[in-house]
């Protein structure tokens, strides 16, 4: 097989894996926003009509919303949906936007990665580890992991960005905008 052909195959594998994770993420929002809805509205009704409430719905409504949160954030990362002020990049040149681009996503890469490390280690830690979320029969490192998991997602979203920015295909669907 020639270089090039092996290398556009490396690409379209790191771009499908990609892709995937971001398919996979989707549907796991779809869910846990529904779960998260349909817990509220239980909540809501309980609480207010039958005048009891559900001790856990607080606590399972804040941790589904932590969770959206963190995978919304990769999902942004993915299609180049967050918050930016560009009176400066609009003004360079497609050279210098490229090189900012670049900088922009080596930048979130290593965010993501020390994040990522820093609460990897926090998760393992046994002061996380041994602790009992207080209303959920859940361990609190499942919930916390989250944190990690997502930093995942974003570095390999990242450098999938990255990797369109370099090849010059930012005209891919849920690539890097100029």
């Amino acid at each position: 097989m020639s270089k090039v052909k092996e290398e556009g195959q490396k690409r379209s594998i790191f771009a499908a894996i990609a892709d995937g994770l971001d398919k996979v993420l989707v549907w796991l929002s779809i869910v846990l926003c529904a779960v998260l809805t349909v817990n509220m509205i239980i909540a809501v009704f309980f609480r207010y009509v039958l005048n009891n409430s559900i001790y856990w719905a607080d606590e399972l409504s804040l941790v589904l919303f932590a969770w959206l949160t963190f995978l919304g954030g990769s999902l942004a990362v993915k299609r180049s949906e967050m918050a930016a002020v560009t009176i400066i990049l609009d003004r360079l040149s497609e050279r210098g936007k490229r090189w900012v681009l670049v900088g922009v996503q080596i930048s979130i890469i290593l965010f993501a990665f020390i994040l990522g490390y820093y609460s990897l280690i926090w998760v393992q830690s046994p002061s996380v580890v041994n602790m009992v979320s207080s209303t959920l029969p859940v361990s609190m490192w499942t919930i916390y992991l989250i944190v990690p998991v997502s930093m995942i997602c974003i570095i390999i979203f990242s450098l999938d960005n990255l990797r369109k920015v370099l090849t010059g295909n930012q005209t891919e669907e849920g690539g890097v905008k100029v």
